[in-house]
């Protein structure tokens, strides 16, 4: 009998809970060393897991981009945001991973957000993004449409070095 640890899922990136913390507090600090002390393992252990979550989180996006035909654009793994863009909408994408959202995609559609029924849940999720990633936003920032406050949210993880070749 196989069974699933359905912790291990597409909405958590493939990561295990224990690979979730890691990337938690790797995306907090980038000092492996100060990692494994929080958690009581060597800088080692961290550096391999560090290695496994990455592959797993770029397997992630991978599957997204293939899932919703998109073209990757740049992309950072550490932080979980990629930049796409979408052929079959001609629209820009952010795609983002995270522990309280799990894998989100983002279609940038400027404009439309107020006639969409979402509006509201797209903008709860993104104000958990920020707060996951400790984004601070300014009061009217967080009034900004969806499609704005994703770009406004993602796009300062998305430098030249993020680029895809």
């Amino acid at each position: 009998m196989v069974t699933l640890d359905i912790r291990m899922s597409f909405r958590a990136g493939y990561l295990t809970p224990r690979e979730t913390e890691i990337w938690s507090l790797r995306r907090r600090t980038p000092n492996q060393s100060e990692i494994a002390r929080a958690l009581g393992v060597t800088r080692q252990a961290i550096n391999i897991s560090l290695g496994i979550i990455e592959s797993k989180v770029e397997r992630t996006f991978q599957e997204c981009l293939d899932a919703n035909n998109l073209q990757p654009r740049r992309i950072n793994l550490v932080e979980g945001v990629m930049e796409a863009y979408s052929p079959a909408y001609q629209l820009p994408v952010m795609v983002s991973l995270s522990v309280a959202n799990g894998l989100k995609v983002w279609y940038l559609y400027e404009g439309r957000c107020g006639r969409c029924d979402l509006e509201r849940g797209c903008r709860r999720a993104l104000l958990e993004e920020a707060r996951e990633r400790g984004v601070e936003l300014e009061p009217e920032e967080t009034r900004l449409e969806p499609t704005r406050l994703a770009h406004r949210i993602f796009s300062r993880y998305l430098t030249e070095e993020h680029n895809v070749d």
